[in-house]
């Protein structure tokens, strides 16, 4: 039997796989042997970065962590998990000014840190989790990794992390609201995301 040419379908506000070269699992020849491959990645990445105690931002919070989450994400199942995608994508900001970004965000949330006002944390994690999307740093899974770092910024200021819906990367009409979060925010408007995200579970306090 011949190999099974893989359709990929995607979800609204999804960035479509333009090019498959990169995959290096040679046993993933559908839709869903590909959402297996990276679901048992991004769970083992979860793990190291979200179930152990997290250290203060400043530790942490800069531009090779970042790549190196990505990495640890989808390294598995991607050649270019944790690389910068050199090709413009929707959304996302040119490629060249993505490094800029980036640093201007891990120096936001290094000077978040002085202002120590826990009445601001899910803010700031929304405001990270919208940033990360906008700049759309990788060539896909931008929303998951955005949703990691989020977490593991609550996390480090003692807050409860969202249950983020398993249904989340799917047509799902709770994929509709976060997708319509994302979209006010890129419109200024954080509320909606900042409400998602307690609906979820996301709190102050542990």
């Amino acid at each position: 039997m011949g190999r099974v040419t893989m359709k990929f379908t995607y979800p609204e506000g999804a960035t479509p796989i333009e090019d498959i070269s990169g995959l290096k699992l040679k046993w993933v020849q559908t839709q869903e042997d590909l959402n297996q491959a990276e679901a048992e990645n991004i769970y083992q990445a979860t793990r190291k970065y979200l179930l152990k105690p997290v250290s203060t931002v400043e530790k942490w919070f800069h531009v090779p962590f970042l790549k190196e989450v990505h990495q640890e994400m989808f390294s598995l199942v991607w050649d270019w998990a944790g690389s910068f995608r050199t090709h413009r994508t929707i959304p996302g900001i040119e490629p060249y000014q993505i490094p800029e970004a980036l640093h201007n965000l891990c120096e936001d949330v290094r000077f978040w840190s002085n202002l120590d006002d826990n009445t601001l944390y899910i803010e700031q994690a929304a405001i990270i989790h919208h940033r990360l999307v906008f700049i759309h740093p990788f060539s896909n899974g931008n929303g998951r990794f955005s949703r990691v770092i989020a977490d593991r910024f609550l996390k480090s200021k003692g807050c409860k992390i969202p249950i983020w819906p398993v249904d989340i990367s799917e047509g799902s009409e709770r994929r509709k609201q976060y997708i319509q979060s994302l979209r006010s925010a890129d419109k200024g408007d954080l509320i909606p995301l900042q409400k998602y995200m307690i609906e979820c579970g996301a709190s102050i306090k542990e």
